[in-house]
């Protein structure tokens, strides 16, 4: 449900650039701005529950220059939220997005950087589970993704990430926060026009200010992407990595498999996960989550999305009361377009979970309604 350049620093650089006389370059601005109501029979998911409404307006601007072989872009994005129930407080979200690709005939290069300002209403439900409307949880993070095609048929891929994670707030003191680095080197190699497989070394760190924390994993991944037909594929990977978590030292699994099906206007996905997951209190834990997703098109102007997942988290994290035990949700959604710059999206779903150490059973309701306008974007070319 969490990837050194910072958002302001790449967004300077990119619109520092400039194109070659002899290639077509173009920028384009795309606004998107939305309103949403919504009401929640448990906006906290407690047993002491009670319903809030809520109201969001949200502004999204996306600033991009294309080159024949360069692209930079830069969005920055604001959402207004207030509740019925003023103790949730400001629930007003901000971020900025950057991101610039490179490519040239044998190698490619991805960089993105991010900042967000969140209520933990929104980031911390589940997950630690601590949600105050005064706090916020600020996130930047950064991502180099390179590939470099040695041959036809083999390339070395790179990535490396960062995410630099603290709070502010009532409860920030509840929530110390991390850095977390992480990295992968690796080979891939072109079995056919259908398949690739790819073998790769990784490793992550969790730098936290929690008293006796100390968790790093190191590594090795085989991943196995494969296309049926043209409209499914399977992306399927497993690791086993050696473990120090809150200084305890074990042996564990990372696998993840994904299944998808896509038809002309209709996409069927199956996923599962397991994996380490940072945590606010400065803890990796290990997490195991399955998604399934089917959108149905039910007219020329609407379709439908039905989704449901399932969180597990392992006893570990349960007994520290580092998290609930799982979470399950089940959600229905609509969108229709009336008009081509206008839409209506309206969304039912039910999320429920436990309370350790009683695993009294609690449950939430939640309908919203969002209004969408994405006016005709702006382009300038030279």
């Amino acid at each position: 449900m969490r990837q050194v350049t910072y958002p302001a620093a790449l967004g300077s650089c990119a619109l520092g650039g400039h194109s070659s006389p002899l290639q077509a370059a173009e920028w384009t601005l795309t606004p998107t701005y939305s309103s949403t109501v919504d009401y929640n029979t448990n906006q906290r998911l407690l047993a002491d529950s009670h319903s809030t409404d809520m109201g969001v307006i949200t502004a999204d601007l996306l600033f991009k220059h294309a080159e024949e072989s360069l692209d930079y872009s830069l969005e920055p994005r604001y959402a207004f939220r207030r509740f019925t129930d003023s103790t949730l407080g400001n629930g007003d979200d901000r971020s900025i997005y950057a991101a610039l690709n490179w490519t040239r005939e044998t190698t490619s290069l991805k960089l993105t950087a991010s900042y967000w300002d969140q209520s933990t209403l929104t980031t911390e439900l589940l997950d630690t589970g601590i949600v105050s409307g005064d706090t916020h949880r600020r996130l930047g993070q950064a991502a180099a993704n390179w590939i470099w095609s040695q041959t036809e048929v083999r390339s070395l891929i790179t990535q490396l990430t960062y995410l630099d994670v603290s709070y502010h707030g009532q409860a920030a003191a509840l929530l110390p926060g991390y850095r977390y680095p992480s990295g992968l080197i690796g080979e891939r190699f072109l079995l056919n026009e259908r398949t690739s497989f790819s073998f790769s070394a990784y490793g992550s760190e969790l730098e936290s200010d929690t008293k006796g924390n100390s968790s790093h994993s190191v590594g090795l991944q085989a991943e196995l992407v494969h296309q049926f037909t043209e409209r499914t594929q399977i992306d399927a990977s497993v690791g086993k990595s050696s473990r120090v978590l809150a200084g305890e030292s074990s042996n564990g699994l990372d696998a993840s498999i994904s299944l998808t099906h896509t038809g002309e206007l209709s996409r069927a996905s199956a996923s599962y996960t397991r994996s380490l997951v940072p945590y606010g209190f400065g803890y990796l834990v290990e997490r195991q989550q399955y998604t399934l997703s089917f959108t149905e098109p039910l007219s020329t102007t609407l379709n439908a999305t039905l989704t449901g997942f399932h969180i597990q988290n392992n006893q570990t994290a349960v007994l520290l009361r580092l998290d609930r035990p799982s979470y399950d949700s089940v959600s229905l959604a609509f969108n229709w377009r009336p008009f081509e710059h206008w839409s209506l999206g309206g969304q039912v779903e039910e999320l429920r979970s436990e309370i350790p150490p009683s695993d009294e059973r609690v449950h939430w309701v939640r309908v919203s309604l969002t209004v969408t306008w994405a006016p005709q974007p702006v382009s300038r070319s030279w």
